[in-house]
């Protein structure tokens, strides 16, 4: 896939050149495995298949996965997606399933990119107060704290702040 067909620009390369991984935009028949993804990776807070194919077929909703192979045809390293708003966005969701192969960066730049096209300006973002990683990676992107949503995240034993980060995206 060449980057305008939803492959990712910087997508890891593997032993001898190959394409370890690639980006695509998500369809319907990857919901179950997205759904999957969510409760290892937000098991608090992770959205059901109904949810996620409620979103990935949203007119207004983006959504791209990363997956091994040069295809993208292998299995989910990570997703993402995000909501347009008129000259915002919003990051709706983010999450790898391995660190340190630029997977993150690419899931966000993806949809930096599809904001920018759907005419968004600035792209906001909530992030759990309680994640430094998180929130670094967010901040070496260009996004900075604009405010807090006291008791955002409701957990099975707490709630916790979200972090509200924006950067403009032009």
């Amino acid at each position: 896939m060449t980057a305008g067909a939803g492959a990712g620009a910087g997508a890891g390369a593997g032993a001898g050149g190959s394409a370890a991984w690639a980006l695509r935009e998500a369809r319907l028949a990857d919901v179950e495995e997205i759904a999957v993804a969510e409760l290892e990776l937000f098991p608090d807070m992770a959205w059901n298949v109904f949810q996620v194919a409620a979103e990935i077929e949203h007119p207004d909703r983006r959504y791209v996965l990363a997956a091994a192979g040069a295809d993208a045809s292998g299995e989910l390293l990570g997703y993402a997606g995000i909501m347009l708003a008129g000259d915002v966005a919003d990051l709706h969701t983010i999450g790898t399933r391995t660190e340190g192969r630029g997977i993150g960066r690419a899931l966000l730049a993806w949809c930096e990119q599809r904001a920018r096209d759907g005419g968004a300006e600035r792209m906001l973002l909530e992030v759990r107060e309680d994640n430094p990683r998180a929130r670094a990676f967010y901040a070496a992107a260009g996004y900075r704290e604009v405010d807090r949503r006291r008791g955002y995240y409701k957990l099975r034993d707490g709630q916790i702040d979200a972090l509200v980060m924006k950067r403009a995206l032009t």
